[in-house]
């Protein structure tokens, strides 16, 4: 970009994220020297092709996502994991970092200018082209794995055809009404049961479907009809013996699925094929099963304080009372589903905001105490339903305790430079750092998922660890600039925008094909970040598009 001073180009403002600068970037250091951060640069890119690398794992491990691929590999699920439970507190750290980098140079209207050029705009245009695009793709892919599905199995096919007749004709003809899906892992029974079908599910019990059937993550019909707020299937399951408490492989009951984010489920139950709940029917089914289970469930009555309070915080969220209607469609501002991929955008933003605000107040980042956000971060994550690693919420309205989650890991990052300037020795441990928490933390975190209370304190500790680590390993690998590395992290903002279509339609792609499960996984990695680079390259690099991304760049 143009310097609005000078007229000459400041490579410092085409950090699009306020993630890292380009390595062409000079920032002044506390000496006044300039020190070039190609380090972060190198990071910035790494995160981003992290993210395309997370999505192209979901197709491979048991999650419900619109293409359900038949070859399955768990270390997947396992990568998934791991990129997750850092990713986004490290971005969001760098944002911070990089937000009182540009604060000292620019002062605050140059900040809050090159935010809304860089962050505000391009997501305001993404949501009329690159979101619609994805939603579209995913119904397509969603059309052809329910078709596979149903020809695959066509008990199934019936159910989600809510087609009773032919129902009882797959069960006449031999379909097993409890054997689960092989790609989703969910059993006929507790389809049905995620489809409020009362018929369909009386018919599968009559054909001797056992009530308490096990998916392959361990939940029962109960769990799946309380998930989708299914207050009729639930009695009937009852009445037709269904144990009220049983739990699944993280320990959930059927009463702890009804605290699930209403979007969780909307988009769960349309990537199974299933057609959309409206909210606040869901959010009423929900009412009646809870009042259903809570006295059959023991434990409701010995529940501690904290549990109590997170009940009553998720209920405030999910109340219909922050609900509003647009042409006959109910959007409820925290749980309606409307960033897609691009929500931490949004998130970034609000925390650009609060930081300003907090500047003109004069109490902004100074570096005192900012170790404590630390164990501070432990607070809002304990009230995160995700079983591994933060929330995703996509809502009009930031979700409280995700954007204190993330605040505190963007504050830390603006309190670094206004302690330390762009010199900072931050995570010069890496040697001992980022093994402890790839070797130790991780594996720790991830057997104690089932246990709120370790998973409050541990899995903070692994994000911070993760994010530090990499700070120090990236600093120690990456300090000289190279130029095929800020090639990389000028077309990383764009390859993530875009990424989403590439991934599912690659991954659609090779779903018939008799590859393992991580043969595929890398290919759809290399295709898809292959096409995002070639797309910026040719089409977007010295465009508006590209100036708007990154700024102007030489050609």
């Amino acid at each position: 970009r143009m310097s609005h001073a000078t007229g000459t180009h400041t490579p410092l403002d085409t950090a699009p994220l306020g993630a890292a600068p380009p390595a062409t970037a000079a920032a002044p250091g506390p000496s006044g020297r300039s020190v070039r951060r190609g380090d972060l640069d190198a990071l910035r890119g790494f995160a981003m092709v992290l993210g395309i690398a997370l999505h192209a794992t979901l197709a491979y491990f048991p999650v419900p996502w619109p293409v359900q691929d038949p070859a399955q590999a768990r270390p997947l699920g396992l990568l998934f994991a791991l990129i997750h439970g850092f990713r986004m507190p490290l971005f969001f750290m760098l944002s911070g970092f990089f937000t009182m980098l540009v604060l000292r140079r620019r002062g605050l209207a140059g900040l809050l200018r090159q935010r809304a050029l860089r962050i505000l705009l391009p997501l305001a245009i993404a949501m009329v082209t690159i979101v619609p695009l994805d939603r579209a793709v995913m119904a397509w892919a969603v059309r052809q794995s329910t078709a596979a599905t149903a020809a695959r199995n066509p008990l199934v096919g019936s159910i989600l055809a809510g087609d009773l007749a032919t129902v009882r004709r797959a069960l006449v003809a031999g379909s097993s009404p409890t054997a689960p899906d092989p790609q989703s892992g969910v059993t006929p029974l507790a389809l049905a049961a995620m489809a409020g079908d009362v018929g369909i599910v009386t018919t599968l019990l009559d054909a001797g479907a056992a009530s308490d059937v096990r998916n392959r993550d361990g939940s029962t019909p109960l769990h799946a009809a309380a998930f989708l707020g299914q207050a009729d299937v639930v009695e009937l399951l009852l009445v037709r013996g269904a144990d009220p408490v049983p739990r699944d492989r993280l320990g959930k009951t059927p009463l702890e699925a009804l605290a699930a984010p209403p979007e969780l489920a909307t988009v769960v139950g349309r990537f199974l094929g299933l057609e959309d709940r409206d909210e606040a029917d869901l959010e009423a089914g929900r009412d009646r099963i809870r009042r259903e289970l809570a006295p059959l469930t023991p434990e409701v009555g010995r529940r501690s304080g904290s549990a109590r309070f997170k009940d009553r915080y998720r209920a405030a969220l999910a109340t219909p009372r922050w609900s509003f209607t647009i042409a006959g469609r109910s959007w409820q501002v925290f749980q309606s589903g409307i960033f897609d991929h691009l929500w931490f955008l949004w998130y970034l933003c609000w925390l650009v905001a609060a930081f300003a605000l907090a500047e003109i107040a004069g109490v902004g980042p100074t570096g005192r105490f900012r170790w404590w956000l630390v164990p501070a971060s432990c607070l809002p994550f304990s009230l995160m339903w995700s079983p591994f690693g933060p929330d995703t919420a996509t809502g009009l309205l930031p979700v409280p305790h995700l954007l204190m989650f993330y605040g505190c890991f963007f504050w830390f990052g603006a309190a670094t430079y206004a302690a330390e300037g762009a010199e900072t020795p931050l995570g010069r441990r890496w040697p001992v750092v980022l093994p402890l928490a790839v070797a130790v933390l991780f594996p720790t975190a991830i057997a104690t998922i089932g246990d709120r209370a370790v998973a409050t304190i541990l899995q903070p500790v692994f994000a911070w660890a993760m994010s530090l680590g990499l700070v120090g390993l990236f600093r120690r690998c990456f300090a000289r600039e190279r130029p095929a590395v800020r090639w990389l992290s000028d077309a990383s903002y764009w390859m993530y925008l875009v990424h989403l279509p590439m991934v599912i339609v690659s991954q659609a792609a090779l779903r018939d094909f008799a590859w393992p499960a991580v043969a595929k996984f890398v290919v759809v990695v290399v295709v898809v970040v292959a096409a995002a680079l070639v797309t910026y390259r040719w089409c977007v690099r010295f465009t508006p598009i590209g100036w708007l991304l990154n700024g102007s760049r030489p050609t």
